[in-house]
């Protein structure tokens, strides 16, 4: 494939979201997540699991929820919202804990079911009152890779310090391509700067890159942006997913000889491709690999012990 060289996409209609599943959570909302595989740098952080699954559709072509939620007819997003908000309570009065991150995108888009199951305003509110004002280091996540729409009620809020938006944005005609259900790169570059101006909290992943993309012109406008911290990472598929979700875009990664490892672009290709961004974007602020491997961080130079990625505070 040609790289390509514009970062404006074509106009883009939303496709309709997928029905989903109203129901309550047996399972406790809060838990701790340990990173897999054990070879990557990563850190541990705790997850609100407030929904399973997506409701942009379709999903993107490499979804790792294909394979993780691959028992499902559909996302099933959780009602019991007073018991989630009671949890997530009692984990903002904890000390002492692995993490103080809770990252509300870890199953499922943190922002897509808004329409369907308000929280996020509830959620904003409780760390409002029981992280912000008394100091406390407890930071909610949220993941998205929305735009206006999904964003709505954050535009309408005034800004938490206990909260970080986190927008996965990938370069405009790959987006087009294999996220047909997200909003555009041009709605969620949009809509941070919207959110940055307005006093919130910031981050931007440049996750899965794809080959045959030229990701420097998106570099330059997150550049721009001036994030509080950028996160990269690279296509990479699980063994479950090529088994669940077959896809031509994973045809070009290679199988790794231990099956607990991620299929992956060679080395020499992903290092070229990480560096094409970090030459614009050091300076601008902290920038981390995502589910990537020590030597890779070696490689690009970036600091693996201290590692402030997107998931960490």
């Amino acid at each position: 494939m040609t790289p390509h060289r514009k970062t404006r996409p074509p106009t883009k209609s939303r496709a309709p979201r997928a029905a989903v599943r109203l129901r309550p959570r047996k399972t406790p909302f809060v838990s701790i997540l340990r990173t897999t595989p054990p070879t990557t740098v990563c850190p541990n952080f705790y997850v609100l699991g407030h929904a399973n699954g997506c409701a942009f559709a379709p999903l993107c072509s490499y979804c790792y929820l294909k394979s993780s939620l691959w028992h499902l007819d559909g996302p099933h997003v959780f009602t019991n919202t007073d018991s989630m908000l009671d949890e997530v309570r009692a984990w903002i009065a904890k000390d002492g804990l692995e993490s103080y991150v809770l990252n509300a995108g870890n199953l499922s888009d943190s922002l897509v079911f808004e329409d369907s199951r308000p929280i996020v305003p509830l959620l904003v509110e409780l760390f409002r009152e029981h992280a912000e004002k008394p100091g406390r280091p407890h930071t909610l996540l949220l993941v998205t890779k929305g735009g206006a729409r999904e964003a709505g009620t954050l535009l309408d809020a005034p800004p938490c310090a206990n909260v970080i938006v986190s927008f996965s944005v990938n370069h405009p005609e790959a987006a087009e391509r294999y996220e047909k259900g997200a909003a555009s790169t041009r709605d969620r570059l949009e809509t941070a700067g919207r959110l940055k101006r307005a006093g919130w909290r910031i981050r931007l992943r440049i996750d899965p890159m794809i080959r045959g993309y030229d990701y420097t012109g998106l570099a330059r406008e997150v550049a721009a942006l001036k994030p509080e911290r950028v996160t990269l990472g690279s296509l990479r598929a699980e063994a479950n997913l090529f088994r669940h979700a077959p896809h031509p875009v994973f045809e070009e990664l290679s199988k790794p000889d231990d099956p607990r490892q991620y299929a992956r672009y060679p080395w020499a290709e992903r290092v070229a491709m990480y560096n094409s961004v970090l030459d614009i974007l050091r300076g601008v602020c902290p920038l981390a690999l995502c589910e990537e491997t020590p030597q890779m961080w070696d490689e690009t130079g970036l600091d693996k012990v201290g590692a402030r990625c997107n998931c960490n505070v």
